[in-house]
């Protein structure tokens, strides 16, 4: 097999397995007596994968660096005018290069930062680097440096994506995978209302009477939360997010395509399977970032519809009818039908630990709600003094743990908001560069599989900190982030 199959087969293998909690713990902490969950440092499967893919993929990287082309300068030679041609044309007529580009050191690093530019990695770089600073400031040191590191390894998913152009199909693909084998997994211990420990799966046991175990209890019974191979019900719910968009883009663009039936068929039950993993979470704010950003990705395909049939030139009678073919113009909407009978099927017969999410009335759903509250109101007494540089990236519980010690490790939680969390760690210059990724992204792709990936996980952000505190969904956000998408919007 040639070394370019065996990095691109790795690459998918890394995105199949990044959901997969496989680790060494290196350091296990405690705090009142209890595993400091969040003050663990570890090292993953998919974290020796990545170092690995790095490694050998870096002769491509190099060359990807080396292709790109410096601006054309200022030639007296030439009377001091850049043609027309040069500034509409990527190569600048021989002579019009810089001297100093042509080779070395200077003309290498001109073509680095040239590079780095191209996708605007400059917020990203500068992202890191404070992260990296705030290590000088923070409470715990080595956990800042190590959720430095992390951040790092999305900077080299940048890279790899970069050098190695891995086929968006196949991207999703590897994502149906993973959810695919996750919502089973789901699903059967919802059923069975029972969970296992293994080590090398890196899960635990989550005894439904034991307290700590998530569940939904109401005056009918008490029901354990999905959690599959994940840390918490909520972890899965976005996980599964992604996966299901993944294998509805896959779904759409073959009945765009008008491909294989059979095909068709294995991604509808791969999507159901995942759809009622998701409902067994019980994560409500996984169920609106789903649909919110179903409802997004559909109006996008609408507008795209109507955009077509404007540019053609086409009369309203017939913009008209190309709206209502929703099937081939827009299969969005047959995924969204789909999942609304499939909820409902779901929601009839499951109606009792259903109501118990949304009534909000057992004394569980109270101190959930009262626990959040009380996490904004601890945030903001920690940005009442480090709101310009934060606590260190990593360090909330550790500086909880020093405002309010003796309690138990699992008292210590980090605040449920994404940006809100950022802000506290990283202080209001961390906040505006992790926005301004956030709106680099938005800007970069625009296409709508990539602006409902970042629906999802904005709008599950907003509730919850896993995508911030989870290393596996921190990796899958830069996933997302860096922009493995589609350059067109079919396979």
């Amino acid at each position: 097999m040639k070394l370019s199959s065996i990095r691109e087969y790795l690459f998918y293998l890394l995105i199949f397995i990044i959901p997969w909690q496989t680790r060494w713990i290196i350091r296990d902490p405690y705090l009142g007596g209890e595993v400091w969950e969040y003050g663990r440092i570890s090292l993953y499967g998919w974290d020796i994968l990545l170092v690995i893919l790095v490694i050998i993929s870096w002769p491509l990287v190099w060359q990807e660096i080396k292709n790109v082309k410096l601006k054309p300068r200022f030639n007296p030679a030439d009377g001091g005018v850049v043609t027309k041609a040069t500034k509409n044309q990527n190569d600048p007529p021989p002579g019009h290069y810089e001297e100093s580009a042509s080779g070395g050191r200077r003309g290498n690093l001109k073509r680095l930062l040239r590079f780095a530019r191209n996708d605007n990695f400059y917020v990203y770089l500068f992202l890191l680097l404070f992260s990296l600073t705030s290590t000088l400031w923070s409470g715990d040191k080595l956990l800042a440096l190590v959720w430095s590191l992390r951040l790092l390894e999305g900077g080299l998913l940048w890279l790899l994506v970069r050098a190695l152009k891995p086929k968006w199909a196949a991207v999703c693909w590897s994502l149906l995978a993973a959810g695919t084998l996750q919502a089973g997994w789901a699903i059967t211990q919802f059923i069975t209302q029972a969970s296992f420990a293994n080590k090398w799966l890196g899960v635990a046991v989550h005894p439904l009477t034991q307290g700590g175990t998530s569940v939904v209890m109401n005056e009918y019974g008490r029901w354990l939360r999905a959690y599959a191979g994940q840390v918490h019900p909520n972890v899965l719910g976005g996980l599964l997010v992604v996966t299901l968009l993944a294998t509805a883009w896959l779904y759409a663009n073959r009945i765009k395509n008008h491909e294989s039936r059979i095909t068709n068929v294995i991604l509808l039950f791969c999507y159901l399977l995942q759809l009622s993993g998701l409902f067994f979470t019980f994560s409500r704010g996984a169920w609106l970032g789903l649909f919110l950003s179903l409802v997004f990705w559909w109006w996008r395909e609408k507008r795209n519809v109507i955009a077509r049939s404007e540019t053609t030139k086409q009369s309203l009678e017939v913009a008209a009818s190309a709206i209502r073919r929703t099937r081939n113009d827009n299969p969005i909407s047959s995924v969204i039908i789909i999942s609304a009978l499939a909820v409902i099927i779901l929601g009839i017969i499951y109606w009792q630990p259903l109501s118990g999410r949304f009534t909000g009335q057992s004394t569980l759903e109270q101190q959930s709600i009262e626990d959040r509250r009380g996490s904004i109101k601890q945030s903001g007494q920690i940005l009442s003094s480090k709101w310009l540089l934060g606590t260190g990236i990593g360090n909330y519980t550790a500086q909880l743990s020093e405002n309010m010690p003796g309690l138990k490790a699992w008292r210590y939680q980090p605040v449920h908001n994404i940006f809100l969390l950022v802000f506290t760690e990283l202080g209001v210059i961390g906040l505006l560069l992790f926005f301004g990724l956030w709106l680099n992204a938005f800007l970069r792709k625009p296409f709508a599989i990539s602006h409902s990936l970042l629906a999802a996980v904005l709008v599950t952000a907003m509730f919850d900190h896993y995508w911030w505190t989870a290393p596996s969904m921190f990796l899958l956000l830069w996933v997302i982030i860096v922009g493995i998408a589609p350059k067109t919007e079919t396979p």
